[in-house]
């Protein structure tokens, strides 16, 4: 009540991230079963306060009773990847005006082409790329050019600790394919030694899966865009993560 009352004309936005981890904590004893509809209460309660709950599932695919009191609450809404050119201007145009650095073209797509628009690792790149030519240019003397090439982006994508560096986002979709459909880590190892993606038919012969179990998985690794399809032929959305799925994940 104080803090409504404190608000006066104004609004509160309060965000949960990874909001899926409520259930696992319920399921524990961690919290008290009866927190979300203590929470339906809250969204309900006033106008002026509005609440964003960000997780990998839908609240759909949360299978606890106690998740059905916030189908009547909340709006979902399905937040994907950027486009190609929303990619570019993330990219090429910070709202630092002052920002000194720039991308030629043929970085920018070839951004894109290992992102796909995943928009962490469109940052997280262009994060590595500022950061290399800082050490470069200030640590070790060796003044690199203002606008970034290519070469750039592979040589940052070669680094030791790029991939470990992401890891929260790799480990992340890895562990949200454990959950649902059964067989989703098996698809996903087989597409990650075919870079240019395989059909139904040869993903259900190379993972040794049957036609309902192989169709369920690929539906909901299309729902999370973890794949895509392409015609007859499925692979990865991002191709950075069928590379870290072949460099770090066993057969």
């Amino acid at each position: 009540r104080q803090t409504r009352d404190a608000l006066g004309n104004d609004a509160l936005l309060i965000a949960l991230d990874e909001f899926e981890e409520l259930e696992e904590k319920i399921s524990r004893n961690m919290l008290p079963p009866d927190l979300l509809k203590v929470l339906r209460g809250y969204v309900q309660m006033d106008p002026r306060i509005a609440f964003v709950f960000a997780g990998l599932h839908t609240l759909e695919e949360m299978s606890a009773d106690y998740f059905q009191p916030f189908f009547a609450s909340v709006i979902p809404v399905k937040v994907s990847f950027l486009s190609r050119e929303a990619t570019f201007q993330v990219l090429a145009n910070p709202p630092d005006p002052d920002f000194p650095l720039d991308y030629a073209p043929e970085a920018l797509e070839r951004i894109w082409e290992l992102t796909g628009g995943q928009p962490y690792l469109a940052q997280w790149i262009g994060h590595c790329l500022v950061s290399r030519f800082n050490d470069l240019t200030f640590e070790r003397g060796r003044p690199q050019e203002s606008v970034f090439q290519e070469a750039d982006v592979e040589a940052v994508i070669r680094a030791g600790d790029f991939f470990t560096g992401a890891q929260y986002y790799f480990s992340g979709v890895w562990g949200q394919a454990a959950r649902g459909a059964p067989g989703q880590h098996t698809v996903l190892k087989v597409l990650a030694s075919h870079p240019g993606g395989l059909s139904v038919e040869e993903l259900r012969k190379m993972g040794n899966l049957s036609a309902p179990a192989l169709q369920k998985a690929l539906e909901e690794l299309e729902r999370h865009d973890v794949l895509c399809r392409n015609g007859e032929v499925w692979r990865f959305t991002v191709e950075l993560m069928r590379r870290w799925v072949a460099k770090y994940i066993p057969d």
